[in-house]
């Protein structure tokens, strides 16, 4: 059997909103999600815009503590690919790939011998000296693709940024995405594509008002 490499136990998430200087309220993003995930999976997670689906793979990363439930990392070194998550806008692209690495479990030594991997892959050239706050939302794309695709990760959580940059880097990151499935990588894909949901996935989780609706083949349900 597959070795089991996360898994979400009735996971609740409360984002806790203020009204005004004296008043707050809450509102619930994750409604008792239960799931898991296993070395090879190729799971999709298919919902509309404000489903909850980013937050969910936040919490899958270990960047959001659920408010009650349990998630547990099965010891899988976890990368997040999101246009909205993963760097310091303070630091440049060179600090911030070594910050990375060293977030999803690497050693120092080893993400540094990654470094020039990284640069390549990336294609920023000189802006990799940059403080990443002047980068454009495609360039952060460039650099979290190429820091997630060059780690030994068990577990690639993908947020709706398989479309990014020139048709050549997107087919390049393409490559590399299947190249780290094929070898055992597991996959998350959050989207509301059901063609891109098609194309990457073999199982696929309906997510709406922070909740599981359904689960089935993806021939099934697209």
């Amino acid at each position: 059997m597959a070795r089991l490499l996360l898994e979400l136990e009735e996971v609740h998430l409360m984002y806790r909103l203020r009204r005004s200087i004296f008043r707050t309220s809450t509102h619930a993003v994750i409604n008792g999600v239960s799931l898991k995930v296993h070395e090879g999976q190729r799971l999709g997670i298919m919902g509309h815009n404000g489903a909850g689906k980013t937050t969910l793979l936040r919490l899958m990363a270990g960047i959001y503590a659920p408010d009650r439930g349990r998630v547990v990392n099965h010891g899988a070194r976890v990368s997040l690919l999101s246009l909205q998550a993963g760097f310091d806008p303070r630091l440049n692209g060179w600090d911030n790939a070594i910050l990375s690495g060293v977030l999803m479990g690497m050693s120092l030594k080893e993400t540094k011998q990654r470094l020039n991997k990284i640069h390549e892959f990336s294609e920023l050239g000189d802006q990799m000296g940059d403080l990443l706050g002047t980068y454009s939302s495609g360039m952060r794309a460039r650099l979290g693709f190429a820091v997630a695709l060059s780690m030994n990760v068990d577990l690639l959580l993908i947020d709706e940024v398989l479309s990014v940059g020139d048709q050549d880097f997107q087919k390049k990151s393409e490559e590399a995405v299947r190249d780290a499935v094929a070898q055992g990588c597991a996959l998350v894909l959050v989207s509301h594509s059901p063609i891109k949901l098609k194309t990457w996935t073999d199982t696929v989780l309906a997510f709406e008002h922070g909740a599981i609706q359904t689960a089935s083949l993806v021939e099934a349900v697209l």
